[in-house]
């Protein structure tokens, strides 16, 4: 797996950017990746199973790389069914929990678990991500044929930012009359599209349960 110094290595040599005196520092690269991996990870999350939580107050706290819930057992084997809001339905607490929903980052059900049952999630998670910009010993979990996607986002960052600076100059300003020609505008947009498409081209058919867990006989 890669490290997160070899990937930023990448990225520094996909921006042209490995001179001594590098036009963007660790800290800004950093930023843009952090952004570029939770983006990729709405699109291809890690998935975690069975992670048992912890009971805080009248809820369970989520993960912090939590994105969305695939399923809820309680006990093992035993999978609850996520509620599903209607108007004019109203819910009652029972024994041993059978539904469960997400509110304000915590899952709650609508029971108390039996002496000894382990509340497990099955959840889709976003990606590692790196504590510091010289937490270069982190491994990451973005698979190495997706890097290319990591690098293209943080590329378009870095570019659109040069536009932003560019845009500061006096011919660009507010006031110095209509101007489109920025050379950098064209090609922010672009790197930011070639993303965007390579996210498309990787996507695949989803599927659609056609059974309420937890309603089997």
């Amino acid at each position: 797996m890669t490290t997160w110094a070899q990937l930023l290595l990448d990225i520094r040599t996909d921006l042209q950017d490995t001179s001594s005196n590098p036009k963007w520092s660790d800290q800004a690269l950093y930023v843009f990746a952090k952004d570029a991996i939770r983006d990729y990870s709405l699109y291809f999350p890690r998935r975690i199973s069975r992670h048992p939580l912890v009971l805080s107050g009248d809820g369970y706290e989520l993960p912090a790389d939590f994105i969305s819930a695939v399923d809820v057992e309680c006990p093992k084997d035993r999978f609850l069914e996520v509620r599903r809001t209607r108007p004019g339905n109203r819910y009652f607490s029972t024994g041993q929990p059978t539904i469960y929903y997400i509110y304000g980052g915590r899952l709650y059900l609508n029971g108390a678990p039996l002496d000894g049952a382990e509340v497990l999630l099955t959840y889709d998670a976003r990606h590692v991500v790196p504590a510091a910009p010289d937490d270069g010993t982190t491994i990451l979990t973005i698979p190495e044929l997706d890097e290319e996607l990591i690098r293209l986002y943080v590329k378009a960052k870095a570019t659109e930012q040069l536009r932003t600076q560019q845009a500061s100059l006096d011919r660009f300003k507010p006031g110095s009359g209509k101007r489109d020609d920025n050379p950098l505008f064209q090609e922010a947009g672009a790197v930011m599209q070639e993303y965007r498409t390579k996210i498309a081209e990787r996507m695949t058919g989803g599927t659609i349960k056609l059974w309420r867990p937890g309603r089997l006989p």
